[in-house]
């Protein structure tokens, strides 16, 4: 069993996490018990059996599996602590469980810590805002003799409820969605009820080394959308500057629009009721609190300014979101990956879908986002950074590129390897492209080479991002070459895709148990038809009872999405999710209300 995982990954073959599971689970005889205990002290109890190891490599190949299981466990799940329940006589086991606090760095600083010690950083500060700091992570190592029986947690109560009733707060209020990504930011204002206004802006957060370069680019589009959506409300619609909302406007042009319409409003300038958001990290109570994206990389990495001091401002961008809003209105901002949950949901109960067993989402664009709404319309307080998931234990040469170049399949990050990150994003596209084209179908590989999509800068592959980023039009050129008939080389990249969704799938139903079964996909790859029927095709080779949907035309159900549907420029898998922030900012409304009656 463990000498054919390892002559896979020596022939540079995934192995995926999924699949040793179910091996050592089957054949294993070395009890490893995990439980974890929440952030809101529930335990969860994962009970590992591991086989006997005859060589160095085979133990090392069954640690890596231990690693890459407790680092997905603190990605999505996090947690207060970790006991560990294993039998004293196993030395070599007791030798991996107390190795875990050199391999999770959990006596380092967090500026110190590099690869599995990153998503401590992100649980310490949850736990910071959970808790004030008074709670520190830590692993127990215990005797399986003594491990306790835990009780099985209970069923939250079915409702639909909540998700019908949010369109229709859209009347007589005018709200905001904002969908914040990695490459672009998407934003919708609903005036009583119509969707008025569109926006698309084009950055590239992960270039910026001071929070007030990812801060201002936010407000700044919240407050030409208020100054154009008063206008709308008013009357004056005519006075709308329409060409700062081409995507190519500069900020420049947006501030000096705003200010102008902002004067042709007068009195008549008024705040939102609500602000939606989703934004591309960890988000709790309203917070932005990961800190460990790509997307600031460029602050981590500035030597100049105190990381903690300078992501702390960025978490509170709700609070800055407050100046345009009215003095009772509110903002809610969530991670994207709920979101698109979130939006599925919404759109789902209005036309009276089943949604008591909730929605689980991902979104498949720069990286891969997750999102997990309950059934009760709740959206769980935890990490839930799936993009992060470790699926492949194999690939060894693929780990040995730079995690820049095209061909690695090392994390932006961490540099871990083998992480969703590199899988099932646009990542994964270009990763495939560069594998399987030059032997598959070397003119369409060389074309994107003569087209500027892919460039060799020294011994490493890469997609352009200076002085142009090419990374959207170079997924959008592979999938093009996917739809056409018989190019099966580019076709098989989107197959893959959908095997890699398949493990994710089985990854998070072990790890998370949503109520769901089903995935909603948005996002750009699955934009186009044909890819996501290669992406369903590569998911039913390995799990056939995976259903996913495309959040597509056939998501607009309620009055906003059918208009967004309809419109000229924009379409629903671009701007679902700032759709879906219009409807999460109606439900701050509800509780707001609800708490005052």
């Amino acid at each position: 069993m463990l000498d054919a995982f390892l002559r896979r990954a020596t022939e540079d073959l995934p192995v995926y996490i999924t699949e040793v599971r179910d091996a050592f689970q089957a054949n294993g005889n070395r009890p490893f018990h995990i439980h974890v205990t929440l952030y809101d002290n529930t335990v969860r109890r994962f009970a590992l059996r591991l086989p006997e190891t005859s060589t160095q490599a085979e133990a090392d190949f069954v640690a890596s599996y231990i690693h890459a299981t407790i680092y997905n466990i603190l990605s999505s799940l996090g947690a207060l602590r970790m006991d560990l329940y294993l039998s004293p006589s196993d030395a070599g086991l007791m030798d991996l469980a107390h190795s875990l606090d050199e391999v999770f760095q959990t006596r380092l600083a967090k500026s110190h810590r590099s690869g599995f010690g990153k998503c401590l950083n992100v649980n310490e500060r949850i736990l910071t805002a959970l808790t004030g700091g008074k709670v520190q992570f830590a692993f127990r190592i215990l005797d399986i003799a003594q491990e306790p029986e835990l009780k099985k947690p209970g069923k939250l109560t079915e409702s639909q409820a909540v998700f019908q009733q949010l369109p229709a707060m859209t009347k007589k209020r005018m709200i905001l969605g904002m969908d914040i990504g990695g490459t672009d930011i998407k934003l919708a204002a609903s005036i009583d009820g119509r969707l008025a206004i569109c926006k698309e802006y084009d950055w590239f957060p992960a270039l910026y080394t001071q929070a007030e370069q990812l801060i201002d680019p936010v407000l700044l589009l919240a407050r030409l959308l208020r100054a154009a959506a008063s206008l709308y409300a008013a009357g004056k619609a005519a006075s709308i500057n329409k060409s700062v909302f081409d995507k190519g406007a500069s900020l420049d042009e947006m501030a000096l629009a705003a200010e102008t319409m902002e004067q042709d409003a007068g009195s008549e300038l008024r705040g939102f009721d609500a602000i939606g958001l989703c934004f591309p990290d960890v988000v709790i109570q309203n917070r932005i609190v990961g800190g460990e994206t790509y997307k600031t990389r460029g602050m981590r990495n500035n030597p100049d300014l105190d990381y903690e001091a300078e992501f702390a401002k960025i978490t509170y961008l709700s609070d800055y979101l407050k100046e345009y809003v009215t003095p009772d209105g509110v903002v809610m901002n969530t991670n994207d990956g709920p979101m698109a949950a979130f939006t599925a949901a919404v759109e789902q109960a209005a036309v009276g879908a089943d949604v008591s067993r909730g929605f689980f989402a991902h979104t498949l664009g720069t990286e891969l986002g997750t999102g997990w709404v309950r059934p009760d319309g709740s959206i769980p307080d935890i990490p839930l950074e799936v993009y992060n998931f470790i699926i492949d234990l194999g690939s060894f040469t693929q780990k040995q590129y730079p995690c820049n170049d095209v061909r690695s399949i090392n994390n932006f990050n961490t540099h871990l390897p083998g992480t969703l990150q590199k899988y099932t994003s646009q990542s994964g596209v270009f990763r495939l492209a560069a594998k399987y084209l030059p032997l598959k179908d070397p003119s369409t590989y060389q074309q994107a080479f003569d087209s500027g999509l892919l460039q060799w800068q020294e011994n490493s592959l890469l997609v352009p991002i200076e002085p142009v980023d090419a990374r959207k039009p170079c997924l959008e050129f592979f999938m093009v070459k996917a739809a056409e008939p018989g190019n099966e080389a580019c076709k098989e990249i989107f197959r893959e895709i959908g095997e890699y969704l398949a493990v994710t799938w089985r990854e998070t139903q072990y790890i998370l148990q949503p109520e769901a079964e089903e995935r909603t996909l948005f996002g750009r790859l699955v934009k186009n038809p044909a890819c996501f029927e290669l992406i369903c095709e590569g998911a039913a080779r390995r799990e056939p009872a995976l259903r996913q949907y495309a959040a597509d035309a056939s998501l607009a159900n309620t009055a906003l999405m059918q208009q967004l549907d309809a419109h000229p420029d924009y379409t629903v898998a671009q701007f679902a999710q700032a759709v879906g922030a219009i409807y999460y900012g109606c439900l701050g409304l509800k509780h707001k209300m609800k708490q005052i009656t």
